[in-house]
């Protein structure tokens, strides 16, 4: 828990707003919003940790919005009057008593507990953590264990760097900068899921070290990101 001493009225909305009916009408947005909002006051300005892969797209949402509101407000208590004016667009007042549902040694609300963990939703769209009123916001992407096609990218994201180079050879015509439907070609993949030895049959095929993926960025971006070290370097030395 951080040293961040939320106000009594944040107390009070967070513990409303984690069972407000109201919720359940709001936009993905606005929920990744008050995430964002909600672990800048209680946690940290900006996620301690390394962005999460494409391939977890909830925890991605998630650390993308809470470091959207670390770059937009300057100091905590802006962005605790954003929260406020967001639980008060949805039902809450300061004359609203809540109790908290759970509370920590120091006496304050679990809100990681109370709102974390209703945000995160399932590939099936069913809510986690038994949330009244959050929901689902935003669906995974299917895990890498239940990849099984021999396309280009079906082979990249299971990490077959022999079918790879099987399918590259009988079929040279084969298209490396591909997209696929989410707007990702397979050296995207393969750099954020951190499979080396298929990094290495798309370099030396000649892959586009320049295209850029949904988010704006560039296969060598992603690795970095990622934490893809070996990857970066290889990245770097290519001409």
């Amino acid at each position: 828990m951080s040293n961040i001493q939320p106000s009594p009225a944040f107390q009070n909305a967070a513990s409303y707003l984690s069972s407000a009916p109201s919720l359940a009408q709001v936009s993905s947005a606005v929920k990744l919003e008050l995430y964002g909002l909600f672990k800048y006051v209680t946690s940290s300005r900006t996620p301690a940790t390394s962005r999460p892969s494409i391939f977890d797209m909830t925890a991605r949402a998630k650390w993308d919005a809470w470091a959207a509101t670390g770059k937009k407000y300057e100091a905590v208590t802006e962005a605790e009057q954003r929260y406020l004016d967001l639980a008060q667009s949805l039902g809450w007042a300061e004359t609203i008593v809540n109790e908290p549902k759970q509370k920590l040694e120091s006496e304050l609300v679990d809100y990681d507990t109370l709102l974390d963990s209703p945000y995160v939703a399932s590939a099936e769209g069913s809510s986690r953590g038994g949330g009244d009123g959050l929901g689902p916001f935003v669906s995974s992407m299917a895990p890498q264990e239940v990849v099984h096609d021999a396309s280009i990218h079906g082979l990249v994201l299971s990490n077959d760097a022999s079918g790879l180079e099987t399918l590259l050879t009988i079929h040279p015509e084969t298209d490396l900068n591909a997209l696929d439907e989410f707007g990702y070609a397979p050296i995207h993949l393969a750099c954020d899921r951190g499979n080396v030895e298929v990094v290495k049959i798309l370099l030396e095929r000649g892959v586009d070290l320049a295209i850029k993926d949904p988010d704006d960025l560039t296969p060598l971006e992603l690795s970095q990101e990622a934490g893809h070290n070996e990857i970066e370097k290889l990245l770097v030395a290519t001409p």
